[in-house]
């Protein structure tokens, strides 16, 4: 397995070398949060040791109970002389009231916002959003996945009804990585240009701890990749391209949001062709549904090609996580769709460890006792107007 694993490293760092940022970093230290309440208090706390700079680019940042608390938190280390610098995508944090952003701004934290919508703003424009959550403490420490901040992935103030979603924490070379990625982001927008720190030593002594939650092993290879928007645009279809076609036996996907272009769907079928055996679990319904009523559209393709694929009945699912062959794992904050893979900033780590893909792994087969399979007989569960739309869809889509 070792070796297997060795020449899969060696095969991704040679196709992907100009989509990673710096290529495969090793001795990282690495936690995954599968509910929102940890991963909220672990940020805050790491938010609380800074010492030199916090970094925050966040598609989602609300003025809820949860956005509150973190607006406070970045208040209070700016006024204690820390930089803290903010991006925010102006579509995504739409919903934010201008009396968190001054508070904020009040405090000493410096904002962008990302591609406002209005014409006479620098940089408007609709297509293009920065899709990413990324926080990066003093270039050492890096959370990043699929959550945003906001009261909906938090158990304490929605209950039930929180949203299920993965977050990954990174202590070691690949934070300085995404750290880069938030600094091409700040460059770009901003006339305030800002250096990437001088590299440190990111190395940490081997642990292992465990909780129901929660698994850290330290000593993991990781490579970051960043998609810049609509300028550049294959890195995340490359990503996951090259990963299929690399896989040998097993690939499991837990993807909130399916639509994917052609290319990334015939390396799904390449595989399948290969005698993968290709797992999918989607929402039944996601927060947007005509996402939804595309996807059913490929439900035929997919099932006719051998791919097993699984609805999620609980909580709105917004994991976005791959793992193939039980020893690589990629997680972030991209989904499997045209806007993901074309248009957004978007960033992906993949973690080349048996031990993070089996935690992951884990997560997945109990998220999959809230699921139910999707069967040759789908069709005849839908409205016939969702069907409707379903197949226009499909026709769309296998053109994109």
């Amino acid at each position: 397995m070792k070796r297997q694993i060795r020449l899969w490293r060696q095969r991704v760092a040679r196709e992907l070398t100009g989509e990673s940022v710096s290529g495969i970093s090793p001795n990282n230290q690495i936690s995954l949060y599968f509910d929102g309440d940890e991963a909220y208090e672990a940020m805050l706390r790491t938010i609380a040791t800074a010492k030199y700079s916090i970094h925050l680019e966040i598609y989602m940042f609300l003025s809820d109970t949860t956005g509150s608390r973190f607006a406070h938190a970045l208040a209070d280390k700016a006024r204690q002389g820390v930089p803290v610098r903010v991006i925010y995508d102006a579509i995504g944090s739409s919903a934010a009231s201008e009396a968190l952003w001054s508070a904020m701004r009040e405090a000493g934290v410096e904002l962008i916002e990302y591609r406002p919508v209005w014409f006479w703003k620098k940089g408007a424009g609709i297509l293009g959003r920065n899709h990413r959550k990324n926080l990066i403490i003093d270039s050492r420490i890096a959370f990043t996945g699929g959550m945003n901040i906001g009261d909906a992935w938090s158990v304490k103030a929605s209950g039930n009804k929180a949203w299920r979603d993965t977050q990954i924490k990174i202590k070691g070379p690949a934070a300085h990585d995404i750290n880069a990625l938030f600094i091409d982001s700040w460059n770009h927008c901003s006339e305030t240009q800002i250096t990437p720190p001088r590299p440190q030593d990111l190395t940490s002594t081997p642990n292992k701890a465990h909780t129901n939650n929660k698994q850290e092993t330290n000593g993991s290879r990781c490579m970051v990749i960043g998609s810049r928007g609509l300028g550049n645009r294959k890195h995340i279809r490359k990503l996951y391209s090259v990963h299929l076609d690399q896989a040998k036996r097993s690939v499991s996907m837990t993807v909130p949001y399916f639509v994917p272009p052609r290319r990334l769907r015939h390396a799904m079928y390449r595989a399948c062709q290969r005698g993968v055996s290709i797992s999918l679990l989607v929402p039944r319904d996601s927060d947007i549904r005509v996402v939804d009523w595309l996807r059913e559209g490929l439900y035929p393709r997919l099932l006719n090609r051998g791919i097993s694929v699984r609805e999620y009945l609980g909580p709105t699912l917004h994991a976005k996580t791959m793992v193939l062959d039980d020893h690589t794992a990629i997680i972030g904050s991209s989904n499997f769709d045209i806007f993901s893979v074309h248009m957004n900033r978007e960033t992906a780590v993949v973690v080349f460890d048996e031990t993070i893909a089996e935690a992951i792994n884990h997560q997945w087969k109990l998220d999959l006792k809230q699921s139910a399979t999707v069967q040759s007989n789908w069709q005849g569960l839908r409205p016939w107007w969702r069907l409707a739309i379903s197949k226009i869809g499909c026709f769309l889509i296998r053109r994109l």
